[in-house]
């Protein structure tokens, strides 16, 4: 009999409008239960919501914790797991962006505690992944595999009030998932790698959804729905196969490479990624290129290597560089020679 694959998935979404106001009654709804909450967010989420979070357990005379994420690093993540083993909740809560959701999520995972997502911005599709982005001592950010959240909710009334260029850069990294599902196929193909087809198919659905949405004006509720839709999906691609491979290909590479070489950064990850998929495409012939342009165009997105800080030389330094990003991890930059000479006619010919 064939071995069943035990899937860790979110066991609850929900997403809309007031769901910030609601919460008690969502987690009871699903069947939670709890008489200690920590609570995870940082000085600006605490004021934007998270002290309406506590509020609300507080009138229910829950005990509360709040404790503020200053950094998405191992230190952190070290102290925020003795923080939790310490006080020994049935629920950890994170209330913030891609360093309050990454840390809280690692470390409620390290310490097999409930987890529930709320984000605060749609910078990312860590909101509902099984994977969290940390620092190491060199400021290079490292991937890990930890335990997907138990739920997630989206509130839209709290998304809209994200600055537009964190909404953007949730934007850039929906789409990359069409160059990192390319590269997932290029390398099933060649049988290096045997990934589940569902899975793709799962991690480009959000995308291709965006690339087809006719309202492109940003902050409008039916578009950050389908933003949000598309970042879950993704999470969910990523949990099927416990990986980040459906969605972190060649263009993760590249913005690895980035960080690798030119850091600190002041770019944003899905800047930096939903770029360097403008240059995979091209690499790849891939269908979607002149569709995401068009997309990038319209929302006002960053498309050159100027917004990089890096100059045509430095970017041929880090598409070299990538030899070093994840080995193990077919690309299409691994299918390619490419020479100096080359890099610079793609670079020029999609404008970077």
């Amino acid at each position: 009999m064939k071995k069943r694959l035990k899937i860790d998935l979110p066991e609850f979404i929900e997403i809309g409008d007031n769901k910030l106001k609601n919460l008690f009654k969502i987690l009871l709804f699903h069947r939670l239960k709890f008489k200690k909450v920590l609570l995870f967010g940082d000085s600006k989420t605490f004021l934007l919501g998270g002290e309406t979070i506590a509020s609300i357990f507080k009138k229910e005379k829950i005990k509360i914790f709040k404790h503020l994420i200053s950094n998405s690093d191992e230190e952190n993540v070290k102290n925020i797991k003795n923080f939790i083993k310490e006080e020994k909740p049935d629920l950890v809560i994170g209330f913030g962006g891609g360093k309050v959701l990454d840390v809280a999520k690692l470390a409620a995972g390290k310490c097999k505690t409930k987890f529930i997502s709320i984000p605060t911005i749609l910078s990312n599709d860590g909101i509902a992944s099984p994977v969290s982005v940390i620092k190491d001592k060199n400021n290079i950010p490292i991937s890990h595999i930890t335990k997907a959240p138990h739920g997630v909710i989206v509130d839209i009334n709290i998304i809209k009030k994200a600055p537009i260029r964190h909404i953007r850069a949730g934007v850039g990294d929906l789409i990359s998932n069409l160059s990192a599902v390319f590269d997932a196929r290029l390398a099933q193909s060649k049988g290096i790698e045997k990934i589940e087809p569902a899975a793709l198919t799962l991690a480009e659905a959000g995308p291709i959804s965006l690339l087809e949405f006719q309202n492109r004006s940003i902050k409008n509720n039916d578009f950050l729905l389908c933003l949000a839709h598309g970042l879950i999906k993704s999470g969910f691609a990523m949990c099927i196969v416990g990986s980040s491979r459906p969605a972190s290909g060649s263009e993760h590479k590249i913005s690895h490479s980035l960080d690798y070489l030119y850091s600190p950064r002041k770019t944003l990850h899905g800047e930096q990624v939903g770029i360097g998929t403008i240059f995979t495409m091209a690499l790849q012939g891939n269908e979607y290129l002149n569709k995401v342009k068009k997309l990038y165009a319209q929302i006002a997105f960053p498309q050159n290597l100027k917004h990089l800080d890096i100059t045509e030389d430095e970017f041929i330094e880090v598409i070299y560089n990538v030899k070093n990003i994840r080995p193990e991890r077919y690309t299409i930059l691994e299918d390619k020679k490419l020479t100096p000479k080359a890099i610079k006619k793609i670079i020029r010919k999609v404008k970077l």
